[in-house]
């Protein structure tokens, strides 16, 4: 069951990726379009995780929603051990990415991005087809998608899935989790690699902190690196 819930998005991913968004941009659907659509699964997870947290008998009440998908308020332990999560999940991405850069570019050319996704992202100076500089409302955008890229991933598998994984698989949880969350991401494997060690880091934070804040943190910082460029494109 734990590798049908993260392989099947996987699949979904690549699906979209590899056939869905290519095949709307031969149609000429606007780029704009195509990325909302890239995004759309994470709100399959948001709103998947608050379903299965209802279907499970619980009330709508916050303090109950907080407790069942761990959202505890940090401490300052809790801040320094997020704070370890983010280095040592960004960092890691980072060290794979210039230490590890044949294999990584190897995997790029391998299994190589569909040309309309890196149309979709753009570059310095564009954005889902449109010119950054002046245009504030691509950033309200992008941060849709980001807020539920981030929270949806971190209801379903940190908040929901997690703690149910423990019943079955107790300390080695973080394992399972971290080697499954990498899995998830193998639609785009060069970006699986780099995802391995600060998967397997946060989730043994997680685990033993019992608080998904930290993955929360850890995740939004590492995927707000794309949002650098937008704002920086923005501003001109």
């Amino acid at each position: 069951l734990s590798v049908a819930l993260f392989g099947l998005p996987c699949l979904l991913f690549l699906v979209l990726q590899r056939w869905v968004v290519p095949s709307m941009a031969a149609a000429g659907v606007p780029h704009l379009a195509s990325f909302l659509v890239l995004g759309s699964p994470h709100l399959l997870f948001f709103f998947g995780a608050l379903y299965a947290y209802r279907r499970e008998g619980r009330l709508w009440r916050l303090d109950d929603l907080a407790a069942r998908f761990r959202f505890r308020a940090l401490d300052r332990r809790g801040v320094l051990w997020a704070i370890a999560a983010v280095i040592g999940n960004v960092g890691s991405y980072l060290a794979v990415y210039i230490f590890a850069r044949p294999l990584v570019q190897w995997l790029h050319d391998a299994f190589p991005d569909p040309e309309v996704l890196g149309e979709i992202l753009g570059d310095a100076e564009s954005f889902a087809g449109f010119p950054l500089a002046g245009n504030a409302w691509l950033l309200a955008v992008f941060f849709f998608v980001y807020f539920f890229n981030v929270m949806g991933e971190e209801l379903w598998w940190r908040g929901y899935i997690f703690p149910r994984q423990e019943l079955t698989h107790g300390q080695r949880t973080w394992l399972v989790h971290g080697l499954l969350w990498t899995g998830f991401h193998l639609f785009a494997p060069y970006n699986a690699v780099m995802v391995l060690p600060g998967a397997l880091w946060v989730s043994w934070i997680v685990q033993r902190e019992r608080n998904t804040w930290i993955f929360v943190i850890s995740h939004g910082t590492l995927n707000a690196l794309a949002m650098i460029r937008i704002v920086a494109g923005i501003l001109g």
